[in-house]
């Protein structure tokens, strides 16, 4: 039995040390996730924390793919979010707030700087786009799922992509230009 299907296993017995496992796994990459869609690390914790209470209440809605499932529901919370709000955030200084962050001395002024401007290119993409992108680049997921998640064809969520990936570039290169 794999280590994931022992988890939900554990889940639908009621198993608090399995539900503390899959949250130990995932938290970094889903907070990771929504903080792009969303554009603020608190915000994003909120709906990380939206999804395991729903998941601790209603286990048994999964049925396989545990990560995919979790990476659905946080997106959707961060689309809940962003409709309720009907304005994306523009500040990103919570980022440094992010898993891994704050305790890098390594990480210069010129390394924020960078990670400033891509988040700021991919708030420029269109919603659609930057989800696809962010579920690829940060949440690992395949062009399938991400097309089974968004009920997308397999073309469709290519195509935003690289259309997607092709505006940052332009964008990040512009910036660098001025």
């Amino acid at each position: 039995m794999s280590d994931e299907r022992r988890l939900l296993r554990g889940l639908y017995q009621g198993d608090a040390a399995a539900l503390r496992q899959i949250y130990l796994r995932y938290k970094d990459d889903l907070v990771t996730v929504a903080t792009s869609l969303v554009g603020d690390f608190h915000v994003a914790e909120d709906c990380l924390q939206d999804v395991f209470v729903q998941l601790a209440s209603e286990p048994r809605r999964i049925r396989r793919n545990l990560k995919g499932y979790l990476l659905t529901a946080v997106v959707n919370r961060a689309r809940d979010h962003l409709r309720r709000t009907q304005t994306r955030s523009k500040y990103y200084g919570n980022l440094e707030n992010a898993p891994g962050m704050a305790d890098d001395p390594a990480r210069d002024l010129a390394g924020r700087d960078d990670l400033t401007a891509a988040m700021q290119a991919l708030d420029e993409l269109s919603e659609q786009q930057r989800e696809i992108v962010v579920l690829h680049l940060q949440g690992g997921m395949r062009f399938r799922e991400i097309a089974a998640t968004l009920n997308l064809s397999i073309n469709t969520v290519q195509s935003r992509y690289r259309y997607g990936l092709e505006r940052v570039r332009q964008l990040l290169a512009k910036k660098e230009v001025v």
